[in-house]
């Protein structure tokens, strides 16, 4: 299990920016710039590990870029829950669908089901065959330096402030969007294919518990039918109609 330690709980010491006030954003303006499909398509187009794969010379573009305040980012894994939720946002949980430590912070709670935290986003983040541990110090460093234009680390921020800074970060103007894209693609992925997870059901994944996917079933499932006769008949071929 990870386990965020009291240690954890210190700030870097940056000076706080001062920016003037943005109007809020809505988690719909995340979805409007990168869709679930367009993930989805994305993903299995280029695979998930390739994806970020892709992002890597963008990501060191980002750290020779940033100031190593910046780069040098506490509770990290912390944060990469918080844009998690702030992707597919979900209810308050303390830990996961594999029982693994939520951040007390992370979640921002404006969703009344489960998001991509409780399924275990973290734990893909870290998986070594998807590669984003080579573009987390690069993505992090991104986010707290957008995070402080708005009043302080991503942590720290109201969730509307949270999602304007994934808004921003978005804008097809943001020659670094790659990197971004590649941390959506890994939250998504964990939401909708509980990724995670080995043959994972309704009853173990919380992503399918919320889009009502039944999941793997070795035998089928006597409740899930349309409880219609298959056609008996074959083309000239031999293929079912």
């Amino acid at each position: 299990m990870r386990r965020f330690h009291a240690s954890d709980r210190g700030r870097v010491a940056i000076a706080r920016h001062t920016s003037p006030a943005t109007p809020e954003q809505t988690p719909a303006e995340i979805a409007a710039l990168l869709s679930r499909r367009d993930i989805l398509k994305r993903a299995t187009a280029l695979s998930l590990g390739g994806l970020v794969l892709s992002a890597l010379p963008a990501g060191d573009r980002i750290l020779g870029t940033a100031q190593p305040a910046e780069a040098a980012v506490n509770l990290a894994d912390a944060t990469l829950q918080a844009v998690a939720d702030t992707l597919i946002p979900g209810r308050p949980a303390a830990v996961t669908d594999l029982g693994h430590e939520i951040h007390p912070q992370a979640i921002a709670g404006v969703h009344h089901e489960p998001g991509a935290v409780e399924t275990d986003a973290l734990l893909l983040f870290h998986n070594p065959l998807i590669g984003f541990d080579l573009l987390e110090p690069a993505f992090l460093a991104d986010v707290q330096a957008r995070s402080l234009l708005r009043g302080g680390q991503f942590l720290d921020l109201p969730f509307a402030q949270r999602v304007a800074v994934c808004v921003d970060a978005l804008d097809p103007g943001n020659p670094d969007i790659v990197v971004w894209e590649a941390a959506i693609a890994v939250a998504f992925t964990s939401f909708i294919a509980a990724a995670t997870q080995v043959n994972a059901t309704i009853d173990t994944a919380s992503g399918y518990q919320v889009m009502g996917y039944p999941g793997t079933a070795p035998n089928g499932y006597a409740d899930y039918s349309y409880r219609r006769k298959l056609s008996r008949e074959v083309t000239t071929n031999g293929s079912l109609p």
